[in-house]
């Protein structure tokens, strides 16, 4: 609808801000300020204590669970062991008092039975391994890595005297940690070097410190059969493997124990290789 006349010139003037209309503004505004007014330092410290505790009940919750499925599953592989040994023992005294009358086929099958049964209860005592770290007290103090390292790596070269690998381990290299959780640390990441190196020439393994994406790390590396980059995140899976049993021993749960202790130090770890061309394993400590 169009105004004429007069009526135009008035509607424009209706158009522009009165006196009364800016007092009125301001007013508005003054009041809406008011009420978006910046919180008292009583409400922010009342809000920090209300959060606050929401994560203490929250961690306090998932530390519940955590302990029950660490008792859960230390339950259940100990009550796993009576029942396999069994199975074993009975294999064994079949294949005893029955040998000559079993063909060469029906002692393989029970021998069979037997090496399966072994192989179960390596992966119960790995389970057993795995639920243990997460329940054991820590003690917190400096620690010569170093010299667990080379520790470690005399053990390994006991173990097996008729293998040769270079040992090549940086001096004084100090971490904040518990030193029984750490030793298993090194175990386990110098032991799967010390394995997956087995089919080297000239076999590599070193232990040192360095800067990585950032953060100053240890490492373990080696020049043995290394692995496909693409399933790294399997690494640290229980009981996932990325070479076959036939290929290189074990049962896949030492790299799982490495991660759940450096996560119990608040640290991270996190692994790098190429198939055919060697692995690094990283690991940092805070502080």
């Amino acid at each position: 609808m169009y105004l004429e006349g007069d009526s135009v010139i008035n509607a424009l003037v209706l158009d522009e801000p009165t006196p009364v209309m800016a007092r009125k503004t301001r007013k508005n505004t003054e009041v809406i300020m008011s009420r978006e007014k910046t919180p008292s330092i009583e409400e922010l410290l009342r809000a920090n204590a209300e959060l606050e505790q929401r994560v203490r009940d929250y961690a306090a919750k998932a530390e519940a669970a955590t302990k029950e499925l660490e008792g859960f599953c230390y339950s259940v592989s100990h009550d796993l062991r009576a029942p396999l040994r069994s199975v074993d023992g009975f294999t064994h005294a079949l294949i005893e008092s029955s040998h000559d009358k079993l063909d060469t086929v029906e002692r393989e099958y029970l021998q069979r039975v037997r090496a399966a049964s072994h192989r179960m209860g390596r992966l119960i005592d790995d389970l057993l391994h795995l639920s243990r770290v997460g329940r054991r007290e820590m003690r917190v103090q400096e620690i010569n890595l170093s010299d667990l390292a080379v520790f470690v790596s005399r053990e390994l070269q006991t173990s097996d005297p008729s293998r040769h690998a270079d040992f090549v381990i940086s001096p004084e290299l100090y971490g904040k940690g518990d030193e029984r959780l750490l030793k298993i640390v090194l175990e386990n990441l110098l032991g799967n070097a010390w394995k997956f190196t087995g089919r080297t020439q000239e076999a590599r393994i070193e232990f040192g410190r360095g800067v990585k994406e950032g953060v100053e790390a240890f490492y373990v590396r080696d020049n043995g059969a290394g692995f496909d980059i693409t399933y790294a995140d399997k690494l640290f899976t229980p009981f996932a493997r990325l070479h076959g049993a036939n290929e290189f021993p074990g049962t896949g749960i030492g790299l799982a124990v490495v991660q759940r202790i450096i996560n119990r130090h608040g640290g991270r770890v996190w692994a790098e290789g190429e198939l055919n061309r060697g692995a690094t394993l990283w690991f940092a400590l805070p502080g």
